[in-house]
């Protein structure tokens, strides 16, 4: 990133920033050793260009999981490794399931009360065959999309 280029941590450590998506990179962690990533990247014309590194720090903005990709391997090998991360690794892995996210919602609304914490009535089917039903109830159906950041 240009604003790091060139700069030091404490006058000896050269910051160096490695930026990719969660599909350009593989890594293996060790429990004594830590992680080792490795980002390739397809450049134009179909010639591809790789670079290994040890991951310091990490930053994390693009969705872990998606209707298309699941990169939850990833994630639990920072973790595994013991990479330092600015957002938590933990939330970022518990936001990879909706349901879960929301019954996390529920126990914070028992705990401050309805008025204090309200949410949107929501109803959990384990599958599909459960939601065939006698019982009149509201219906939210939602679609997913593919995230795109850049």
């Amino acid at each position: 990133s240009k604003y790091f280029r060139g700069k030091r941590l404490q006058g000896d450590f050269e910051i160096r920033v490695e930026q990719a998506e969660f599909r350009e990179v593989n890594l293996y962690s060790n429990s004594e050793a830590g992680t080792t990533c490795t980002v390739t990247i397809h450049e134009r014309g179909g010639s591809k260009s790789s670079r290994s590194f040890r991951p310091d720090f990490l930053l994390v903005r693009q969705h872990v999981k998606d209707v298309y990709d699941d990169h939850r391997d990833i994630l639990l090998g920072l973790k595994y490794g013991g990479v330092p991360s600015i957002n938590s690794i933990h939330s970022l892995y518990n936001f990879t399931d909706r349901p879960w996210v929301f019954s996390q919602l529920i126990g914070i609304q028992r705990r401050l009360g309805k008025e204090n914490f309200p949410l949107i009535e929501q109803t959990f089917f384990p599958n599909y065959k459960e939601m065939v039903s006698s019982e009149a109830k509201s219906l939210l159906i939602r679609s997913q999309y593919k995230h795109n950041y850049a």
